[in-house]
Protein backbone atom coordinates (compact mmCIF):
# COMPACT_ATOMS: atom_id res chain seq x y z
CA UNK A 1 0.00 0.00 0.00
CA UNK A 2 2.74 2.65 0.91
CA UNK A 3 4.88 1.48 -2.25
CA UNK A 4 1.77 2.26 -4.17
CA UNK A 5 1.15 5.74 -2.40
CA UNK A 6 5.09 6.55 -3.21
CA UNK A 7 4.93 5.77 -6.68
CA UNK A 8 0.91 7.60 -7.26
CA UNK A 9 2.82 10.63 -5.61
CA UNK A 10 5.77 10.43 -7.39
CA UNK A 11 4.09 10.52 -10.88
CA UNK A 12 2.18 13.57 -9.42
CA UNK A 13 5.24 15.55 -8.63
CA UNK A 14 7.13 14.46 -12.14
CA UNK A 15 3.55 15.62 -13.80
CA UNK A 16 3.79 18.86 -12.38
CA UNK A 17 7.08 19.07 -12.78
CA UNK A 18 7.42 18.47 -16.58
CA UNK A 19 4.58 20.66 -17.03
CA UNK A 20 6.48 23.68 -15.78
CA UNK A 21 9.68 22.60 -17.79
CA UNK A 22 7.49 22.56 -21.05
CA UNK A 23 6.53 25.60 -23.11
CA UNK A 24 3.12 27.13 -23.36
CA UNK A 25 2.35 27.14 -26.73
CA UNK A 26 -1.03 28.08 -26.68
CA UNK A 27 -1.95 31.56 -29.01
CA UNK A 28 -4.08 32.41 -25.44
CA UNK A 29 -0.74 32.72 -23.85
CA UNK A 30 0.01 36.06 -22.04
CA UNK A 31 2.95 38.08 -21.67
CA UNK A 32 3.26 41.60 -19.84
CA UNK A 33 5.11 44.46 -21.12
CA UNK A 34 6.69 47.18 -19.06
CA UNK A 35 6.05 49.89 -21.21
CA UNK A 36 4.33 50.06 -24.21
CA UNK A 37 6.38 53.60 -25.63
CA UNK A 38 10.04 54.90 -24.49
CA UNK A 39 10.30 58.44 -24.92
CA UNK A 40 13.52 60.45 -25.11
CA UNK A 41 13.62 64.06 -24.83
CA UNK A 42 16.18 65.86 -27.28
CA UNK A 43 18.76 64.34 -27.94
CA UNK A 44 22.16 65.59 -29.58
CA UNK A 45 23.73 64.55 -32.46
CA UNK A 46 26.97 63.56 -32.07
CA UNK A 47 26.19 62.36 -28.27
CA UNK A 48 22.98 59.94 -28.29
CA UNK A 49 20.58 59.50 -25.35
CA UNK A 50 20.31 57.47 -22.37
CA UNK A 51 19.83 53.81 -22.30
CA UNK A 52 16.17 53.43 -21.40
CA UNK A 53 14.49 49.82 -20.44
CA UNK A 54 11.57 47.91 -20.56
CA UNK A 55 10.79 43.82 -19.40
CA UNK A 56 8.94 41.30 -21.05
CA UNK A 57 6.83 39.32 -18.35
CA UNK A 58 5.47 35.82 -18.47
CA UNK A 59 2.65 35.61 -16.86
CA UNK A 60 2.39 31.75 -17.37
CA UNK A 61 2.88 29.17 -14.84
CA UNK A 62 5.25 27.39 -18.00
CA UNK A 63 8.15 28.48 -19.86
CA UNK A 64 7.29 30.40 -22.71
CA UNK A 65 9.47 30.79 -26.00
CA UNK A 66 9.36 34.38 -27.84
CA UNK A 67 9.96 33.74 -31.71
CA UNK A 68 11.35 37.16 -32.33
CA UNK A 69 12.12 40.34 -30.61
CA UNK A 70 12.58 42.57 -33.62
CA UNK A 71 14.12 46.33 -33.96
CA UNK A 72 11.83 46.77 -36.88
CA UNK A 73 14.40 49.71 -38.57
CA UNK A 74 16.74 46.86 -38.63
CA UNK A 75 20.33 47.27 -38.64
CA UNK A 76 20.08 51.28 -40.38
CA UNK A 77 17.58 51.97 -37.43
CA UNK A 78 19.03 55.10 -35.06
CA UNK A 79 18.44 53.02 -32.05
CA UNK A 80 20.39 50.28 -30.80
CA UNK A 81 18.95 47.01 -28.68
CA UNK A 82 20.05 44.70 -26.40
CA UNK A 83 18.25 41.85 -25.41
CA UNK A 84 18.59 40.00 -22.19
CA UNK A 85 22.31 40.71 -22.80
CA UNK A 86 22.81 40.53 -26.41
CA UNK A 87 23.47 43.02 -28.53
CA UNK A 88 20.76 42.82 -31.71
CA UNK A 89 18.18 44.67 -33.82
CA UNK A 90 16.62 40.97 -33.95
CA UNK A 91 16.70 37.98 -31.60
CA UNK A 92 15.20 34.82 -32.27
CA UNK A 93 14.39 32.06 -29.55
CA UNK A 94 14.30 33.61 -26.15
CA UNK A 95 13.15 31.38 -23.46
CA UNK A 96 11.68 32.96 -20.09
CA UNK A 97 10.90 31.11 -17.25
CA UNK A 98 7.61 30.81 -15.91
CA UNK A 99 6.74 34.30 -14.13
CA UNK A 100 9.59 35.36 -15.09
CA UNK A 101 10.99 38.05 -17.27
CA UNK A 102 13.73 39.61 -19.69
CA UNK A 103 14.77 43.25 -20.10
CA UNK A 104 14.97 44.84 -23.50
CA UNK A 105 17.18 48.14 -23.35
CA UNK A 106 17.25 50.55 -25.63
CA UNK A 107 19.69 54.47 -27.09
CA UNK A 108 19.00 56.13 -29.54
CA UNK A 109 22.13 58.16 -31.95
CA UNK A 110 21.06 60.97 -34.16
CA UNK A 111 22.34 61.72 -37.69
CA UNK A 112 24.36 64.80 -37.75
CA UNK A 113 23.75 65.63 -41.08
CA UNK A 114 19.55 65.71 -40.28
CA UNK A 115 19.09 69.44 -39.85
CA UNK A 116 19.11 72.19 -37.86
CA UNK A 117 15.64 72.02 -36.14
CA UNK A 118 13.92 69.16 -33.85
CA UNK A 119 12.82 66.69 -35.18
CA UNK A 120 10.94 63.39 -34.45
CA UNK A 121 12.71 59.63 -34.69
CA UNK A 122 10.52 56.65 -34.57
CA UNK A 123 10.84 53.04 -34.56
CA UNK A 124 9.68 50.42 -33.19
CA UNK A 125 10.37 47.12 -31.62
CA UNK A 126 7.72 43.77 -32.62
CA UNK A 127 7.66 41.19 -29.75
CA UNK A 128 6.25 38.01 -31.54
CA UNK A 129 5.15 34.66 -29.11
CA UNK A 130 3.00 31.96 -30.23
CA UNK A 131 1.04 33.77 -33.05
CA UNK A 132 0.97 36.81 -31.48
CA UNK A 133 2.71 40.22 -31.98
CA UNK A 134 2.93 43.01 -29.62
CA UNK A 135 4.81 46.18 -30.05
CA UNK A 136 6.59 49.29 -27.96
CA UNK A 137 7.31 52.20 -29.98
CA UNK A 138 9.91 54.60 -29.70
CA UNK A 139 10.33 57.83 -30.07
CA UNK A 140 12.86 60.79 -29.12
CA UNK A 141 13.18 64.43 -30.24
CA UNK A 142 16.23 65.20 -31.99
CA UNK A 143 18.71 67.99 -32.64
CA UNK A 144 21.89 69.19 -34.43
CA UNK A 145 24.03 71.60 -32.57
CA UNK A 146 27.24 73.06 -31.51
CA UNK A 147 29.53 71.42 -30.00
CA UNK A 148 32.39 72.60 -28.01
CA UNK A 149 34.86 70.88 -26.12
CA UNK A 150 37.27 71.95 -24.03
CA UNK A 151 36.96 75.15 -25.67
CA UNK A 152 39.12 78.78 -25.14
CA UNK A 153 37.62 81.52 -26.17
CA UNK A 154 40.82 83.36 -27.54
CA UNK A 155 39.40 86.03 -29.34
CA UNK A 156 36.24 88.10 -29.29
CA UNK A 157 33.01 86.20 -30.57
CA UNK A 158 29.73 86.00 -30.55
CA UNK A 159 27.31 83.14 -30.18
CA UNK A 160 24.23 83.44 -32.65
CA UNK A 161 20.02 81.62 -32.37
CA UNK A 162 20.95 79.50 -34.92
CA UNK A 163 21.30 75.98 -33.27
CA UNK A 164 21.74 75.35 -29.60
CA UNK A 165 25.69 75.15 -28.28
CA UNK A 166 26.50 72.05 -26.33
CA UNK A 167 29.80 72.64 -23.87
CA UNK A 168 31.60 69.55 -22.67
CA UNK A 169 35.11 69.50 -20.97
CA UNK A 170 35.10 73.07 -19.99
CA UNK A 171 34.62 76.39 -21.52
CA UNK A 172 37.18 79.09 -21.12
CA UNK A 173 36.93 82.83 -21.69
CA UNK A 174 40.96 84.34 -22.02
CA UNK A 175 41.42 87.43 -20.04
CA UNK A 176 40.63 90.53 -22.18
CA UNK A 177 38.35 88.23 -24.45
CA UNK A 178 35.17 89.30 -24.76
CA UNK A 179 31.89 86.26 -25.46
CA UNK A 180 28.60 87.39 -26.48
CA UNK A 181 25.39 85.65 -26.87
CA UNK A 182 22.54 86.95 -28.27
CA UNK A 183 18.72 86.79 -27.41
CA UNK A 184 17.59 83.20 -27.80
CA UNK A 185 20.64 81.62 -27.32
CA UNK A 186 20.48 77.80 -25.30
CA UNK A 187 23.69 77.22 -23.96
CA UNK A 188 23.30 73.14 -22.48
CA UNK A 189 26.47 72.42 -20.30
CA UNK A 190 27.70 68.90 -19.25
CA UNK A 191 28.10 67.50 -15.86
CA UNK A 192 31.82 68.07 -15.73
CA UNK A 193 32.31 71.59 -17.91
CA UNK A 194 32.65 74.60 -15.76
CA UNK A 195 32.46 77.96 -17.72
CA UNK A 196 35.44 80.20 -16.88
CA UNK A 197 35.56 83.71 -17.33
CA UNK A 198 38.50 85.69 -16.92
CA UNK A 199 37.48 87.89 -19.83
CA UNK A 200 33.83 89.23 -20.29
CA UNK A 201 30.52 87.20 -20.92
CA UNK A 202 27.71 89.66 -22.22
CA UNK A 203 24.68 87.68 -22.60
CA UNK A 204 21.82 89.69 -24.65
CA UNK A 205 18.62 88.00 -23.90
CA UNK A 206 15.92 89.82 -24.12
CA UNK A 207 12.51 89.83 -22.21
CA UNK A 208 9.83 87.80 -23.95
CA UNK A 209 10.06 83.87 -23.44
CA UNK A 210 11.39 82.84 -26.91
CA UNK A 211 14.17 85.52 -26.65
CA UNK A 212 15.71 84.53 -22.69
CA UNK A 213 19.05 82.94 -23.18
CA UNK A 214 19.06 79.74 -21.37
CA UNK A 215 21.94 78.13 -19.24
CA UNK A 216 20.86 74.57 -18.29
CA UNK A 217 22.63 70.95 -17.60
CA UNK A 218 22.33 68.62 -20.94
CA UNK A 219 20.61 65.57 -19.51
CA UNK A 220 17.32 66.54 -20.84
CA UNK A 221 15.71 62.84 -19.77
CA UNK A 222 13.67 62.25 -16.64
CA UNK A 223 14.15 62.68 -14.02
CA UNK A 224 17.76 64.02 -14.19
CA UNK A 225 16.53 67.66 -16.47
CA UNK A 226 15.44 69.20 -12.84
CA UNK A 227 18.39 68.15 -11.02
CA UNK A 228 20.23 70.57 -8.75
CA UNK A 229 23.56 71.06 -9.20
CA UNK A 230 23.35 68.72 -13.19
CA UNK A 231 26.39 71.03 -14.08
CA UNK A 232 29.59 72.81 -12.54
CA UNK A 233 27.80 76.48 -13.55
CA UNK A 234 29.44 79.87 -14.34
CA UNK A 235 32.88 81.36 -12.58
CA UNK A 236 33.78 85.02 -13.15
CA UNK A 237 37.58 84.96 -11.85
CA UNK A 238 39.39 87.78 -10.43
CA UNK A 239 40.68 89.35 -13.97
CA UNK A 240 36.91 89.53 -15.07
CA UNK A 241 35.32 92.89 -15.80
CA UNK A 242 32.25 94.32 -17.58
CA UNK A 243 29.86 91.67 -17.76
CA UNK A 244 26.37 91.71 -18.53
CA UNK A 245 23.62 89.15 -18.22
CA UNK A 246 20.20 90.62 -19.33
CA UNK A 247 17.31 87.95 -18.96
CA UNK A 248 19.81 85.11 -18.41
CA UNK A 249 18.46 81.97 -17.02
CA UNK A 250 20.79 79.97 -15.54
CA UNK A 251 19.21 76.97 -14.57
CA UNK A 252 19.93 73.72 -11.89
CA UNK A 253 23.75 74.75 -12.08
Amino acid sequence: MKTALFFTLSSIILLVACKKDSFITSPDATIGISADTLHYDTVFTEVGSVTQSFKIINNNDRKLMLSSVKLMGGASSPYKMNVDGIATHEAIGIEIAANDSVYVFVQVNVDPAAGNIPFIIRDSIQIQFNGNDRLVQLEAWGQNAHFLRDETISADVTWTNDLPYVIQGYLYVEDGQILTIEKGCRIYVHADAPIVVDGTLKVKGEKDTMDRVYFRGDRLDEPYKDFPAAWPGIYFRAPSRDNILTFAVIKNS
